[in-house]
């Protein structure tokens, strides 16, 4: 999927193509995070709401045109029935480029800044790649919803949408039918108008289309390190060190930017979940299956990398909240808190995969490879390669030539005719950890550019990281 971005903060022009596997490499203060940041809340539930809500105020010009027709067919005969297919295979791009050009309206929100501008940001999607995904997306879903009038059970309207059949049919109850358009004034109260009808049917619709995309955006920012250690502590909190004195003006906070808020979500519900409540109560075998993987991939994070165990503490009386504790292989258990940073780096990645991850999520990664030792660099890209070749997408940024770098080779092994007879050499010994040129793109930032980093033939081309090593060469060569 292929997205151009302009006019964000000190970029101008962007070209990124959205694969399993994306990586953002470049100097500090390019705009990765940023562009990062704009991407996730475009196709998470945030970009979705705030499209939503202007959608309903009359804010955004009504492109949809079926849906009027169903409202009216339904009111007219009581039934409608949209091909939902045909629908999203129609106003698919539209909706996501609209989606998209809605954004400068709230990105400042999403970003936490009150003096960055945005106003010339621009922003337009090319979802042809995954056209093919969405559509088998939306005949894959189902669709149960109703709403009531007035008086219950009087006046309702019904949406309905079987697995596996690409029509949505909406049913009106008799009260809601008017053939004549001349209600008296006993039904007009009951009758749900037809703005309501529609508002209803773009909230029940559109929905799936948002999802077809990315069913969930996970959001890891470079905060989790000091987070993690106090995961269940929310923005806003009080605390009994906060004044009780103050005028409201005096203790008004800022809204922290939602990118932490997604990360304290992620968390929490990691937290209230359960493994086998959740591998049972999923209908797809395909996803089980998945997932069960994801809970194995925890397992290897912990085993080949973290070097213990990472668990939440049961929850006590005294205290409700769970702490997140760290067993090591000498048997101590340890709070978060007095672990070493690796640990705390990775435990939020630890605990999606073991309680969240469902197949075709995104999830985004500022910087993995803070707070770890190069050889764990380095297994770090092998687990993210493997996440994609498992049906998640990454997009992480990255000041790791050790990450790059390795990359390359987990491109060129997946090409050989072998892959057994090298797997010893790399540090997990997986074969799927070797990935498709197909399934990764690296993007470089500098300069208000943003260019494509690998060739055709997967071999990634950047100078970022040799230049410094050039001049610090140089520096020793001179003395």
């Amino acid at each position: 999927m292929k997205i151009t971005i302009q006019n964000l903060g000190i970029i101008k022009k962007a070209e990124i193509d959205l694969k399993p596997l994306t990586v953002f490499v470049g100097p500090n203060n390019t705009g990765k995070t940023w562009t990062a940041y704009v991407l996730a809340s475009i196709f998470s539930p945030y970009g979705f709401t705030k499209y939503r809500d202007a959608y309903i105020r009359g804010d955004i010009p009504n492109i949809y045109l079926p849906l009027d027709k169903a409202v009216e067919e339904a009111t007219r005969n009581g039934i409608a029935v949209i091909d939902l297919v045909q629908f999203v295979s129609a106003y698919g791009e539209p909706y996501l480029n609209d989606v998209a050009q809605f954004t400068p309206q709230w990105i400042s929100s999403f970003l936490g800044t009150d003096f960055a501008s945005f106003e010339h940001l621009n922003i337009s999607i090319d979802f042809t790649e995954k056209k093919g995904h969405i559509l088998e997306y939306v005949l894959n879903s189902s669709l149960r919803k109703n709403i009531s009038g007035s008086q219950a059970g009087k006046s309702s309207v019904t949406i309905r949408k079987a697995r596996g059949d690409k029509e949505v049919f909406i049913y009106l109850s008799k009260e809601d039918i008017n053939p004549d358009n001349k209600a008296t004034m006993e039904q007009s109260e009951q009758v749900i108008p037809p703005t309501i009808i529609k508002d209803f049917l773009f909230e029940s619709i559109m929905p799936i289309l948002h999802r077809a995309v990315y069913p969930h955006v996970r959001i890891l920012p470079t905060e989790r390190t000091a987070f993690i250690a106090h995961p269940m502590r929310r923005k806003g909190q009080k605390t009994e060190e906060s004044p009780q004195n103050q005028t409201t003006s005096e203790t008004k906070l800022k809204t922290a930017p939602v990118p932490i808020g997604f990360f304290f979500d992620m968390m929490e519900s990691a937290s209230n979940n359960e493994t086998r409540e959740r591998v049972e109560g999923e209908k797809s075998a395909r996803n089980t299956r998945q997932i069960k993987e994801y809970i194995q991939l925890a397992q290897l994070l912990e085993k080949q990398i973290l070097g213990g165990q990472v668990k939440f503490s049961q929850t006590q009386l005294l205290y409700p909240n769970r702490e997140i504790l760290f067993q090591t292989t000498s048997g101590s258990t340890l709070e978060i808190g007095v672990t070493s940073s690796m640990v705390k780096e990775l435990s939020s990645l630890l605990f999606y995969l073991r309680y969240l991850a469902v197949p075709g999520e995104l999830i985004v990664i500022d910087e993995p490879e803070m707070n770890l030792h190069p050889e764990a660099q380095v297994k770090m890209i092998e687990l993210l390669a493997i996440l994609a070749n498992n049906n998640l997408n990454v997009l992480i940024t990255t000041h790791s030539p050790y990450i790059v770098d390795h990359l390359t080779n987990l491109i060129k092994a997946n090409e050989a005719e072998n892959k057994e007879n090298i797997r010893s050499a790399f540090y997990l010994k997986r074969t799927d950890a070797f990935i498709s040129k197909d399934k990764v793109s690296v993007c470089l930032f500098d300069q208000g550019q943003v260019i494509q980093a690998i060739d055709e033939e997967g071999i990634i081309e950047l100078n970022t990281f040799g230049q410094v090593s050039d001049q610090i060469s140089d520096i020793y060569f001179n003395l």
